[in-house]
């Protein structure tokens, strides 16, 4: 997943740095991503360089998002995939305006790695949570370890204990829901890294679901959270 990020930004980053001549109108709008809003291509041609490392920063996250999120939930997949082949596009034609679209395929060979990280582990004897979230093909960081008790805690009532033979999700997508559990409050959710990774986003949270929470102080377990993103 490092790997990807890193091919990603430098692919991108590169093409920021090309300068703007022959533009005589600067683009004042911001292209919105996440909602499916490009630059036309004589835009992109008159963007600064600053809007242009903004803009691909912009395609960079919204690839990473929808690569973790299409190999999981099958009724997303479908969605999450159109929105990637999306953005392959949009890719594609930036950098073939550089002459660049060497770069582009090997984008498109990491976002296929990918997509193809397992969602399902099995455990074996000597593994631990840790262990496994270290596991290139799993997280590749061992501190991320905690997103796979909470998406197993059906099977795991101890984080320490883990048995050969059980079956482990491997939740690859960012959650637009939360199922509350005993011991948690709004921080404390904001602070999952699959959530917000920053505690201080716990308002975001708050906001959204108004509708069941009279008290941000008060949740209780089952209660369906909204992740707003």
């Amino acid at each position: 997943m490092k790997r990807f990020l890193m091919l990603t930004v430098v692919a991108l980053l590169a093409l920021g740095l090309l300068g703007t001549s022959g533009c005589g109108k600067r683009v004042t709008r911001e292209a919105d991503v996440a909602a499916g809003d490009y630059y036309t291509e004589t835009e992109y041609k008159c963007l600064t360089t600053e809007q242009r490392e903004a803009y691909c920063a912009s395609l960079a996250d919204e690839l990473e998002g929808l690569g973790q999120a299409a190999t999981t939930r099958t009724d997303e997949a479908g969605r999450n995939r159109a929105r990637i082949d999306e953005l392959r596009r949009e890719l594609t034609r930036m950098q073939s305006q550089t002459g660049d679209a060497g770069r582009a395929e090997q984008l498109q060979e990491e976002i296929a790695y990918f997509e193809g990280l397992p969602t399902r582990y099995t455990v074996i004897r000597g593994d631990c949570l840790w262990r496994i979230s270290g596991k290139e093909e799993i997280y590749a960081d061992p501190i991320k370890w905690p997103r796979l008790y909470r998406a197993n805690r059906d099977q795991i009532s101890d984080p320490d204990l883990i048995y050969p033979g059980q079956i482990f999700t491997v939740p690859r997508d960012w959650p637009r829901q939360h199922r509350v559990v005993r011991g948690e409050w709004l921080c404390k959710i904001a602070g999952y890294w699959e959530i917000y990774n920053r505690p201080s986003q716990w308002t975001r949270l708050y906001e959204a679901n108004r509708d069941q929470i009279s008290d941000p102080d008060l949740i209780y377990p089952d209660q369906v959270l909204d992740v707003p993103r």
